[in-house]
């Protein structure tokens, strides 16, 4: 079962996945909100091997999906965007330090507006990451912008990834995966966001 990762693996490099799919059945893109951010839960993205239990925990609801052992860590979304728009990707994390290891090495968000867009790429350290929920990468956000002179629509392809090194890694939480829309050209860096479910009622 384990070869599949060291000699097989996935068909593909990261971004390339069917991203809005899962094999036969369609994976749900959430709305987004007024203030044009949009959360998404573990059951809104693509997390490649999660269908195999030795390697990930899934949630049934919107808890967050904990990697137990792989190899190839690559957690994808996608989503419409709008022409003249920048977007920014995090993803909201925390760590199972009692099954911690294989984190040495930089996991990498990555984004890309349409399949001929060129990545955007901000590398993130991982090792000493605990088991409080904090936003990466914690600075400089991984920000794409939007041809004006492209189509009215287009598709934003985002993920979490280390599949370069072949090294076996677990313990890592996601809890969501988060894309702040803004306008394009402007280069106020965002604030850091709050994780969805610790958002006061009435706010």
């Amino acid at each position: 079962m384990f070869s599949k990762f060291r000699f097989g693996g996935r068909k593909g490099m990261p971004g390339e996945s069917e991203s809005s799919t899962d094999g036969s059945k369609t994976v749900e893109v959430p709305s987004k909100g007024p203030d044009g951010k949009t959360v998404f839960k573990p059951k809104h993205l693509t997390i490649c091997w999660k269908e195999e239990s030795q390697y990930w925990s899934i949630p049934e609801g919107d808890g967050p999906a904990e990697l137990l052992e792989v190899c190839w860590l690559d957690v994808s979304g996608e989503m419409p965007v709008t022409k003249g728009k920048a977007y920014e990707v995090s993803f909201m994390l925390s760590m199972n330090t009692e099954n911690s290891f294989g984190w040495d090495d930089h996991v990498t968000v990555m984004a890309r507006i349409g399949k001929e867009g060129e990545y955007q790429r901000e590398k993130i350290d991982l090792s000493k990451l605990s088991g409080e929920v904090k936003e990466f990468p914690p600075d400089h956000k991984c920000r794409v912008e939007s041809d004006k002179k492209s189509g009215s629509n287009e598709t934003l392809y985002f993920g979490l990834y280390e599949v370069w090194t072949n090294k076996w890694k677990g313990g890592l939480r996601i809890h969501e995966a988060i894309v702040q829309e803004i306008p394009a050209g402007n280069n106020i860096a965002s604030t850091s966001n709050t994780r969805s479910d610790e958002i006061p009622a009435g706010i």
